[in-house]
């Protein structure tokens, strides 16, 4: 798990703070709106402090992911895999910019979901979970782990009170983490989230 601070003067929040995860070595996935619009390297925190600077090599703001590069940082790769409705699971993230937090619940129901991309331009379609655990500001971006480790989804949302998480499917997220390993030149955020 590691805290991700960006950087982004045009938009609202000139130093967006949010969660992220290491899944393979030098490489973190994270939401696409955290990091749209930033500009420069993203200050990329693990969970002992230490500090690295990471690029992004891959956005797709129709899915919400991300994918950055932090050379140097050391990680295991993840195993990603699919989680049934009513299975338990964990959520990790750093709540509202501060220490990192692990919520359990269980996993609701899934299914198809439309909407618009993160600049409201068009139309998308992903495959999401719907999680029975609460999701404070900073959580999106952090992993849905099964019991045993695999890594099932990533939260992207809340509802309005906080008390439910949406998260994209394992197979929502599986081709930009794939991509996202091989890929080294710096991509553009475009502008900011809307």
């Amino acid at each position: 798990m590691v805290k991700l601070i960006g950087n982004d003067p045009s938009c609202n929040n000139a130093r967006p703070e949010g969660t992220g995860f290491a899944y393979a070595p030098e490489r973190v996935m994270t939401t696409a709106h955290l990091v749209a619009g930033t500009t420069g390297p993203i200050t990329v925190v693990g969970p002992v402090g230490k500090r690295y600077k990471g690029s992004v090599v891959l956005f797709d703001p129709g899915r919400d992911v991300a994918v950055l590069r932090v050379p140097s940082l050391r990680a295991r790769s993840l195993v990603f895999g699919p989680i049934k409705p009513g299975e338990s699971a964990t959520v990790a993230g750093y709540s509202n910019g501060g220490d990192l937090i692990m919520t359990s619940g269980s996993v609701g129901r899934s299914g198809t979901a439309h909407g618009l991309d993160i600049h409201h331009k068009r139309q998308v379609r992903r495959e999401v979970l719907i999680v029975q655990v609460p999701v404070k500001p900073g959580v999106p971006g952090g992993p849905l782990f099964r019991s045993d480790g695999t890594v099932s989804g990533m939260i992207f949302a809340s509802d309005v009170d906080q008390s439910t998480g949406f998260a994209l499917t394992a197979a929502e997220i599986t081709r930009p983490a794939m991509d996202g390993r091989t890929a080294t030149a710096t991509t553009s955020t475009q502008g900011c989230s809307d």
